[in-house]
């Protein structure tokens, strides 16, 4: 095991007969009946439910489930396949219901580890990828031992830079999604005056050093459904009003561009 106790930051070992993590300092966290683990401290929760909602998790979970979002799945299997041997230690940060993990690893070549803020979405990635190791944890202080990750990736979700470079290996890597320009120019069409572009300066994070960048974008014809359900796993869906989410669902045939920025960071 590679996790760490959030209390005192111990090494956790399994205790097969309790189904347990356990540390040396006798804190202890029981598995859920799902097989994940709640490695977020109640005291350290900003809020009673942190994370995204259940009715959230069902609208991307939907959205996914029709593989709009494959082939952006598909990149990144095919890089990280490039850049570590089998049985490597896979990390997808704010892992949401464990979409890009399972993509990314369909025939457990790699040791798939996730975490996410959100319980409800931790709880069907450990129903969904059995394989997995998932938790209930924040990025800003992640529930790994240093330098044990060999590959950690994240698609949009929030990370702390230091947890970041703590955890992954000398000679890891980061990978990075992050919207390039015209992602969703479609959709925010409805919503602004004035479409921009979405900005796509360099983020660099402390201790990495940058290895590669590329562009991904194709378009994609959803559903009206699964226009909805696209926009509400945007922070555009907080600007749409009652006409924008109308004409969006109205329109017939709207072809959306999907636009990603792929960066791949190396530990040195």
């Amino acid at each position: 095991m590679i996790y760490q106790c959030p209390l005192c930051q111990s090494p956790l070992s399994f205790i097969l007969e309790h189904k347990q993590l356990g540390c040396s300092n006798n804190h202890r966290f029981d598995q859920a009946k799902q097989g994940y683990f709640n490695l977020l401290p109640v005291q350290r929760k900003k809020s009673k439910e942190p994370g995204d909602s259940k009715a959230m998790i069902a609208a991307r979970e939907s959205f996914l489930s029709a593989n709009h979002y494959q082939p952006l799945a598909e990149n990144l299997s095919v890089l990280i396949t490039e850049l570590v041997p089998k049985h490597s230690k896979l990390l997808d940060i704010g892992c949401g219901e464990g979409y890009y993990s399972r993509q990314v690893n369909p025939n457990d070549h790699f040791i798939s580890y996730g975490f996410d803020i959100s319980k409800p979405a931790v709880i069907k990635a450990a129903k969904k990828h059995q394989t997995g190791s998932y938790s209930v944890a924040s990025s800003e202080e992640m529930p790994y031992q240093s330098e044990t990750i060999d590959v950690a990736f994240k698609v949009y979700a929030p990370v702390n830079e230091l947890e970041l470079h703590r955890i992954v290996k000398s000679g890891g890597y980061f990978i990075n999604v992050t919207p390039a320009p015209r992602h969703l120019w479609q959709l925010r069409e409805f919503i602004y005056e004035e479409v921009r572009e979405h900005a796509t300066q360099d983020t660099l994070f402390t201790g990495l050093e940058k290895m590669s960048s590329q562009q991904l974008s194709y378009q994609i014809t959803p559903s009206p459904e699964d226009r909805l359900r696209l926009l509400d796993m945007t922070p555009f869906a907080w600007k749409a009003n009652g006409d924008a989410r109308r004409k969006i669902l109205e329109r017939h045939d709207l072809a959306i561009e999907l636009d990603f920025l792929i960066t791949v960071f190396k530990k040195p």
